[in-house]
This record gives structure tokens, C-alpha cells and sequence, in this order.
């Protein structure tokens, strides 16, 4: 084994053990990234949709609206049974929507609260009890570079992922030892972005690209691989944290363009 999956592994009692994480919104691109890698652990994969990829034979699988609050507090009580314990809930849920807002209509602009806020409600308000209880766990939620930069056409978006970002950071408050965090992706290789990504003109001459430091596509690996850090035990001492991965889009700026 090597070092990296040893330390994952390796509890301080020094026993091996496996940990648990409940994945909402599991048919995104991260979220099947985020399992791919960590092959070591168990999830509970949610999703309203059949699971476009094949689970492990010990991962639980469960198919449902992300909103019913019944079906996620049944479901999250049944892996926690199983289990003994949930050591921590990454949240996929979402959907992207590109206008001006006097353009945006009152039902998109809630449908876009409701996959990306209300949702990850949902599923804490399921989820927290538990964590509660045991004293431990990590929490991470997607937010968005769009939260932090104004970014033209991005207004509801923004508004969902600012929204999100307040919720870390109160929930890391009131919720401690159970710790709280957030990702911040810049343009991102994934279903939802699709229609953008494979434009490949509209790639090379995308301003936003261009702006940052690394001016390349994120993969959904990349988030997922912060994602895996912050869910573990080697984040132990990060809470109430939004982290960028956006390759410098919400920090640098290149010059001579």
C-alpha cells in the first residue's frame, strides 16, 4: 500500500478502517469523480436520476427527489444502521443558469434556490442529528467562483452559491466539532457545463480562461480532489473555509492580454 493510502486508512489507534460519505447529487461529473477516487470507502450515493456509472458492490445506491425530506431522513437513517456512523456529506446538487437578471423569470430564479440551496437544506436537516451525535464529521458544498467575482449573466447562480457560502460558514459556528467547508470551481469540464465546454471556439476565446493565471479547463477531478482532502481527516483543522479551484480566476489577473 502506498504512503498516501495508508495515512487515509490509518486511524490514530492504528486501525484500519473504512469511512462512510453521503454523496447528494452523485450523477455529476465530481460526484463520480470524488468515488473514483477513493476506492478505500463506502458512499451513499443520492440521485434523482438512475446512476449513470456502476457502484461498488458495498456503496448503497438510492434513487429519489433531492427535496422529499422524508425519503433523505429514511434513507441517511439506513446507512448510518448499517454502518455505525456517517463521517461526511458532499453535496453535487445543481444546475446552471446563464442570464441577466431582468431576464431571468421569478420561477427560474427559484427552481435555481431550490437545486442548489435547498436541496443541500434538505439533506443537512436529514444528515445533522446523526453527526451531531457522533461528534465528528466534515461537510463540504460546491459553491462557485461566481460567488466571489461578479461575473456577467451569473446573477441567480451567484445568488445560490453566496447563499451556500453563508451556510458553511454559520453551520461551522453552530454545529463544531462537525466541520464545515466549501469549494469554489472556476469553469469546470462537466455535464452541466457541456454546452459551453465543447464549443471549442468559444474555449479559445473565452475572456474568462484567458483572466487566469492557469488559463485551462478544470476537470472534475481537480475539484474532487479537494473535495477527498476536505472530507478527510488530513483537513482536521480546516472549518468555515471556502477554497477556491478556479486556477487564479478569483485572486490573479494576467497582464498584456
Amino acid at each position: 500500500m502506498n504512503q498516501k493510502l495508508f495515512e487515509i486508512f490509518l486511524r490514530q489507534d492504528g486501525v484500519m478502517t473504512k469511512s462512510t460519505y453521503v454523496v447528494q447529487g452523485a450523477n455529476s461529473a465530481m460526484a463520480r469523480a470524488l468515488v473514483e477516487l477513493n476506492p478505500q470507502h463506502r458512499f451513499v450515493l443520492f440521485s434523482e436520476n438512475p446512476l449513470g456509472y456502476a457502484p461498488e458492490a458495498e456503496h448503497l445506491a438510492f434513487q429519489g427527489p433531492a427535496l422529499d425530506e422524508e425519503f433523505m431522513k429514511t434513507s441517511i437513517k439506513a446507512a448510518a444502521d448499517q454502518w455505525q456512523q456517517i463521517d461526511g456529506y458532499a453535496h453535487f446538487s445543481g444546475s446552471i443558469l446563464l442570464k441577466p437578471l431582468h431576464l431571468t423569470r421569478l420561477d427560474e430564479w427559484e427552481e435555481v434556490m431550490r437545486r442548489h440551496v435547498t436541496t443541500a437544506v434538505v439533506g443537512l436537516r436529514a444528515l445533522l442529528p446523526i453527526l451531531k451525535q457522533q461528534g465528528f464529521g466534515s461537510v463540504v458544498l460546491v459553491s462557485s467562483t461566481a460567488a466571489r467575482i461578479g461575473l456577467q449573466n451569473h446573477e441567480a447562480i451567484a445568488a445560490a452559491k453566496g447563499a451556500l457560502e453563508g451556510l458553511i460558514r454559520s453551520c461551522a459556528a453552530t454545529y463544531a466539532p462537525v466541520r464545515f467547508n466549501g469549494v469554489a470551481p472556476g469553469l469546470t469540464r462537466s455535464r452541466m457545463s457541456q454546452r459551453i465546454v465543447e464549443n471549442e471556439n468559444a474555449l479559445k476565446t473565452s475572456l474568462q480562461l484567458q483572466l487566469q493565471s492557469i488559463p485551462q479547463l478544470a476537470e472534475a477531478r481537480d475539484q474532487a480532489e479537494m473535495i477527498s482532502f476536505l472530507l478527510s481527516e488530513r483537513s482536521q483543522m480546516i472549518s468555515g473555509q471556502i477554497i477556491a479551484v478556479d486556477g487564479g480566476l478569483s485572486t490573479t489577473k494576467r497582464l498584456g492580454l
